[in-house]
């Protein structure tokens, strides 16, 4: 029979070659490299569409990735942000300075070292730009001891000193309503001082004998710390003075009563930061003199003074006596001499409004003048509206309540004044506060001068007059300070025209022969009151 599976058994010659070929590919490679003729003939073999090649075994999971690494913990900046904290922070040594960096609402705490002992002082240096420290000093109970703003030598730095027996245990530094900022905060030992020779109460002053007038008294205060004295009985022309100011020094003088409660006080009466204190008020019961500082620790005298007596007063001291003395009138000028706390009341004409002021100051005098209504309240007060440190006052504002005017000195100086009253009605000869009344006043006259008193905040207002001609209104003769303004206005009140500064700081301003009637309105500048010139010329042809 003919065999019809030969190509079966045997293949067809294409496959029998193929075959071969492969078989001697293979023996070559394991001939060539043993250790790698399987795996590379296990890769000739992979089908061409395969992927990886099965295995038994699965894979080993890949390993984690490593954690990263913690950030080493920031070094403890030296101090606290709370008192209880501060107890688990090292302590501020002597002469080892902190650096402080807060932000807004932070504080610095430190607990203060043993090393420190009993005296100390803890300072702030280095603030950083705009930086404004204030330090204080706390005891076991987190009770306020003492607090310092600017006592530091640095602008706007702070400095505190604790004494034995003071019982600080903690330091807080901050900044002032708490911005937040950089500093350095340094502790530093001092000197003990001895036991205060002075009372330091009321009533420790009260059981001592009293200061002796001419005896000066070398005083050591450190903030917050005061210093009282028991007075002599006869208490007439005498003062209380703090001279020879340590520097940075700044004194604050108080008359008390047993109790502590001021009835006067001053801080710069005397020469720069040093004070002055009539002591003369009348009182009930004894009173004490109290020695402060107004910031830091400072060191100065005290001295008891009994001066000259002032000329009895030839003027009302009193609103009864003002009462009794009868109203000032416009036109009437009184000289007044004032001592130490020395005070003139003079009663003011009914339903006339009148400018109160003072003038050809002597002495140390720098006046104030206040406004009072019929029970004393004070209405309104000028110091300075007068020029230089002289006062003005006008009744026009305070409306028909004000029925006295008071004058005084500041800084419990003593001197004389001339006290002046004038008219307010109009501000001046031929001026009125309005259109309405300029209109029932004479106009202005071509060539004459008017003096003009211009209010705070108001306006002298003048008619202009009726002949047919250009005119020009020119201010002169200005009062220290003084800033004109004119300005030309139809019978409506609508402006037809302004000047300011033609000249420094006077105006110039061209009148046209129409339309009228028509008002010429003279006003000041920066709402403050003064006196000037006015006239009214031809233009030049």
């Amino acid at each position: 029979m003919r065999q019809r599976d030969g190509g079966v058994r045997g293949g067809s010659p294409r496959s029998r070659s193929a075959r071969g070929r492969a078989g001697v590919l293979a023996l070559a490679l394991a001939a060539l490299a043993p250790a790698t003729g399987a795996a590379l003939a296990g890769d000739l073999a992979r089908p061409v569409q395969g992927g990886a090649l099965k295995s038994p075994a699965p894979p080993s999971p890949a390993p984690p990735p490593a954690a990263p690494a913690r950030p080493p913990a920031p070094p403890r900046p030296g101090y606290a942000l709370s008192a209880a904290e501060a107890a688990r922070t090292p302590p501020l040594q002597p002469d080892r300075p902190v650096r402080v960096n807060l932000s807004r609402g932070q504080q610095a705490f430190f607990r203060v070292a043993p090393e420190a002992g009993e005296a100390w002082a803890v300072t702030t240096r280095g603030l950083s730009r705009n930086t404004d420290t204030i330090v204080a000093v706390l005891d076991d109970a987190g009770g306020l001891v003492a607090e310092d703003d600017d006592g530091g030598e640095e602008s706007l730095s702070s400095r505190l000193e604790v004494q034995p027996g003071d019982g600080a245990q903690v330091v807080r530094a901050g900044t002032l309503e708490n911005a937040g900022g950089r500093f350095e905060v340094v502790l530093t030992r001092i000197a003990p001082q001895p036991s205060a020779s002075f009372a330091t109460s009321p009533a420790e002053a009260a059981a001592r004998p009293p200061a002796e007038v001419g005896q000066p008294i070398r005083l050591r205060l450190r903030r917050n710390q005061e210093a009282f004295f028991a007075l002599p009985a006869d208490r007439a022309n005498l003062v209380a003075r703090t001279r020879d100011l340590a520097r940075g020094t700044d004194t604050a003088l108080a008359l008390v009563d047993a109790a502590g409660t001021v009835i006067a006080e001053d801080d710069d009466g005397g020469e720069g930061l040093a004070s002055l204190l009539p002591l003369n008020r009348a009182a009930n019961g004894p009173v004490l003199l109290r020695a402060s500082l107004v910031s830091g620790t400072g060191r100065f005298e005290l001295v008891l003074e009994r001066e000259a007596p002032a000329p009895a007063p030839d003027y009302p001291t009193s609103l009864e006596e003002a009462r009794a003395r009868g109203p000032l009138s416009p036109g009437q000028v009184v000289r007044v001499e004032l001592g130490r706390g020395g005070e003139a009341f003079f009663a003011l004409p009914e339903g006339q409004p009148v400018t109160v002021s003072t003038r050809n100051l002597g002495g140390d005098a720098d006046t104030v003048l206040a406004l009072l209504d019929a029970e004393g309240r004070v209405l309104a007060e000028d110091d300075d509206g007068g020029g230089g440190l002289a006062s003005r006052v006008t009744t026009r504002g305070a409306g028909a309540g004000a029925a006295f005017v008071r004058a005084s000195l500041l800084n419990n100086a003593r001197g004389g004044f001339d006290l002046a009253v004038q008219a307010a009605a109009g501000g001046g000869v031929g001026a009125a506060g309005d259109l309405a009344e300029a209109a029932r006043r004479p106009a202005l006259v071509i060539g004459e001068a008017v003096r003009a008193t211009v209010e705070a905040g108001e306006a002298a207002v003048f008619a202009l007059p009726f002949d047919g001609r250009p005119a020009v209104a020119i201010t002169f003769g200005l009062a220290d300070g003084a800033d004109t303004v004119l300005e030309l206005l139809d019978a409506d009140g609508s402006v037809l025209g302004e000047n300011d500064d033609a000249e420094g700081l006077s105006s110039r301003l061209d009148i046209p022969a129409e339309p009228r009637p028509a008002f010429l309105r003279l006003r000041l500048l920066e709402d403050r009151p003064g006196e000037v010139s006015l006239v009214l010329v031809r233009p030049a042809p």
